[in-house]
């Protein structure tokens, strides 16, 4: 496979279309190597991104040489070319739900392996790209940009939000104020109007850009305030204005999407902010703790009322047994 050269790939290489299509175009010219390379990387959109020719090499079992010859048989100049179109198919959600379930099914049909087993895989590839990339150092400077707002505003769109809400939630805990942005269309303005001076906006951009996300961000700007964008995008449109950028590939079985590697970046920059604040979070945690037990223990040391009655206690009257009652109506 490795001693193929370009003429076998294809003599004259596709100058148009999206990748999808000039991959439909050049398949039946392609050598079979080719093909299973290209296939591949069309498939898995985000992987590609996030990899170099020698990651996706590896993966597929062949040389870097013979994945970027792969990649000039279909027109382009070379791996970031195709990755520049690529970025801005995901910013525009190209893709439909339809044919990332009917991409996800055939790949793990393929597999012949435990769901669970496909999963641990494909979450091990993503944080072996993730140990490789500058991730420590920009998720450290990215959680000391955030210390110093008054505020964090959140912002992700679909299915994203609950992440944002577990992490607001987090932050709340720590003793930091949050403003989690949601709903749409006039919704989303009722929160738009609650930004002030001094936030700062943590955003989640993957997959289709909503211009939900767009309008916070200049909202952010006008302000003064400064953004943290975590993507697997970093050319796309809402890392575009982006003080600090996290790249975090998502992990894909098939073309369906799992936010775990997502996940654990947030939860890494919760765990520096607490370190950073640690009285404001040492104090709020034992507020919380407080509040609890009042909770749990309500119904004993609740405060007295007026009447002498606590707000879980029961007069005396109705504390008495039924027999007790029946007998006084007789009498």
């Amino acid at each position: 496979m490795e001693q193929e050269d370009a003429a076998s790939f294809m003599r004259e290489p596709v100058r148009a279309g999206t990748f999808s299509e000039r991959l439909a175009l050049a398949s039946p010219r392609l050598s079979e190597a080719a093909r299973s390379i290209l296939s591949y990387l069309e498939q898995h959109p985000t992987m590609l991104l996030a990899s170099s020719a020698m990651d996706i090499a590896k993966k597929l079992a062949t040389s870097d040489a013979t994945v970027i010859r792969s990649i000039q048989a279909l027109g382009y100049d070379g791996l970031p070319h195709l990755k520049a179109e690529v970025a801005a198919a995901l910013d525009a959600g190209i893709r439909t739900p339809v044919e990332k379930v009917s991409v996800t099914i055939n790949e793990v049909d393929q597999a012949k392996r435990s769901l669970l087993s496909i999963s641990i895989s494909a979450y091990s590839e993503t944080l072996a790209l993730l140990e490789k990339s500058e991730i420590d150092s920009d998720v450290a400077r990215a959680t000391r940009t955030l210390n110093e707002a008054r505020r964090i505003a959140l912002y992700g769109a679909g299915p994203l939000f609950p992440l944002m809400q577990q992490t607001a939630m987090h932050l709340n805990r720590i003793g930091r104020r949050t403003l989690l942005l949601g709903g749409a269309g006039g919704a989303f303005a009722d929160s738009l109007i609650q930004l002030e001076q001094g936030d700062a906006l943590l955003v989640l951009a993957y997959g289709k850009v909503q211009r939900e996300g767009i309008l916070a961000e200049r909202e952010v700007r006008k302000l003064g305030g400064t953004i943290v964008v975590i993507t697997d995008n970093p050319t796309g449109r809402l890392a575009g204005l982006a003080s600090q950028i996290i790249v975090v590939p998502r992990t894909e079985v098939g073309n369906m999407t799992m936010y775990g590697t997502v996940l654990l970046v947030l939860e890494s920059m919760v765990l520096g902010l607490t370190a950073l604040n640690r009285d404001a979070a040492l104090s709020t945690s034992m507020r919380l703790r407080d509040l609890r037990e009042e909770l749990t223990l309500g119904f004993i040391v609740a405060p007295r009322l007026g009447n002498g009655q606590g707000i879980g206690s029961r007069k005396a009257s109705d504390q008495r047994s039924p027999s007790s009652k029946t007998k006084k109506q007789k009498s």
